[in-house]
Formats: C-alpha cells, structure tokens, sequence
C-alpha cells in the first residue's frame, strides 16, 4: 500500500509530541529519564498524561521535554537525520496492513528479531520459541500481550513515510503484541503517521 490508499485526517505536531511521551512514561525503559525532565522543568506528570493542546505553554514545555530526552528539536540521537518537513495525520489502517508492512526501525536488535525482515510478524516466532536476541528476555513483551488479551486496548503508534514505506517510530512493544494476538485485533486500528518525501534520509528508516 501507498499513501494514497489511506484516509488520512491532519492533526497537530503538538498532539504527535503529547502522544509520543505519553508512550515513552508509560515505557520501563525510557520512563526514568521522562521523569528527571519533568522534574527539571519544574511540572508533573499531568503535563503529559493530561495534556492541554490549546495552551501553547503546555506544548512548549512539552517540546522541551522531548528535546531534553531524545534531542527532537536538535535532530540528533533517535531523531538524527529526522526531516522538518513532516506532515502529520490520524489514520485508521488495516490488522494485516499494520503486521505485514509496517517495519520496525533500522536497528540491529529488531533486524536480528526478525531476520532481517523487520516485520513484526517475524518476530513472533522466535519469540513463541524464546529465542533471544542478545540476551534480552521477552518478559516485558509477553506482560504486554498478556495486559492486550484483557483490555484490548494500547496507545496509539506513532508510524512515519515516505509516501511508500511505513516504519514504526514509537509504539514497537505494542506492534510486537498485536502481531503476537492477530487473531483477536479488530479490523482497524488508529494510529498517528507523520509523512515526508524526506522520511528516508532518516537514520533508522
């Protein structure tokens, strides 16, 4: 699939950064230095789990955060090479389309999960067989799948594009879940996606 197949709806790069670090304090592994930002700017929790997106104070804040964590302003780190000229968007997409052509990011942990493939659908084997990758348990992983079979319910993921290619830049966990619980994800699925012709000058696309 393109672009072009999908009903896309604009929304805000203000919503895309609230959206972001409210799955980043939710994570173990990144949660810790979401936290010491918050606490250096001197505001709470609520300015990322209640976020006001019409106080552009709040959203100033919010960007900071984000720069202090993972450098989104200054384009290093997770964001190096991350285009400016993204256009972002909330879009329904299909179970299949979301676990067969949706990549992980370019990074040697989930090219080795998936041979290479970076397709989350070929991460569930080794994963079903526990076959760890660089020694990291899947024990956070199955917690989430296990949370997912009772609730049904995640945060949305944050996609982006080319126009062509999709590749996941925050949400991997959860991709990772539904594609281990395909049999009982809805039909469609909401998610953010940010869309650049640039997309793939992105270090990780």
């Amino acid at each position: 699939m393109n672009i072009s197949g999908l009903d896309l709806k604009p929304i805000s790069e203000a919503e895309v950064i609230s959206v972001f670090l409210k799955g980043e304090l939710k994570s173990e592994r990144f949660s810790e230095k979401i936290k010491m930002a918050i606490e250096k700017l001197g505001v709470t929790n609520s300015i990322i789990q209640n976020p006001d997106l019409n106080n552009s104070q709040e959203n100033d804040i919010r960007l900071e955060i984000l720069e202090e964590t993972r450098k989104y302003v200054s384009r290093k780190g997770l964001f190096g090479g991350f285009p400016q000229n993204i256009k972002w968007f909330r879009v329904e997409v299909s179970k299949d389309f979301l676990i067969n052509e949706v990549l992980f990011i370019n990074y040697d942990y989930w090219v080795e999960l998936t041979n290479g493939s970076r397709l989350s659908k070929d991460a569930v084997r080794k994963i079903r067989n526990n076959e760890m990758v660089y020694d990291v348990p899947y024990d956070n992983l199955l917690e989430a799948s296990e949370y997912f079979k009772k609730n049904k319910s995640f945060d949305e993921m944050i996609l982006v594009s080319d126009g062509n290619e999709f590749v996941v830049l925050e949400g991997h966990l959860r991709l990772t879940v539904l594609a281990l619980n395909k049999d009982i994800l809805p039909e469609k699925i909401s998610v953010i996606m940010g869309v650049s012709e640039d997309m793939n000058k992105w270090g990780l696309f």
